[in-house]
């Protein structure tokens, strides 16, 4: 499996891009925790390498249902500093969005650290996301700086087969 094979250098590339991220946040960082997230239920991971086969890139994400509404739900997506800036992150993303609406997924899901300014540009400046309603600023708006994250999503042009 992908997974069991590659996990210690998906675990290297998200520990370097996202350790501070999750230490700025209540919860921290926990390498355990994360591992056991990309080996949970069904997992499905896209990965980019380069001429060395080293990979430079990967979406972690899975098929799902949120509020009853099937989603892709990417879980990470992640580049390695060498690669941010080269287009390599907007493309992963195109793919999950076209495998989402080629597989007639309403929506695409991300979670989003609020105080990481380049993530949030490029989900909502780059690549058209919004908050979700299920984004913890709508569920709980009396809380809202309890929440360092927020969930943000795209709807997808799911076309149905002619003749259905």
């Amino acid at each position: 499996a992908v997974v069991s094979t590659q996990s210690g250098h998906y675990g290297r590339v998200l520990e370097d891009n996202m350790k501070a991220e999750y230490d700025a946040c209540y919860w921290g960082w926990n390498e355990r925790d994360k591992r056991d997230e990309m080996k949970e239920k069904n997992p499905w991971f896209l990965i980019a390498r380069n001429s060395e086969q080293q990979i430079v890139a990967f979406a972690h994400f899975k098929f799902d249902f949120d509020e009853e509404i099937a989603v892709l739900y990417c879980y990470e997506v992640q580049v390695t500093e060498d690669m941010r800036g080269k287009g390599v992150g907007k493309f992963l993303m195109q793919i999950l969005e076209l495998i989402g609406a080629k597989s007639e997924m309403q929506k695409i899901m991300i979670t989003v650290f609020k105080h990481n300014p380049r993530a949030v540009h490029f989900f909502q400046d780059i690549l058209k996301y919004a908050d979700d309603e299920t984004s913890p600023k709508f569920m709980d708006p009396m809380d809202e700086k309890e929440y360092c994250y927020e969930i943000m999503s795209k709807a997808l042009k799911v076309k149905k087969a002619s003749g259905s």
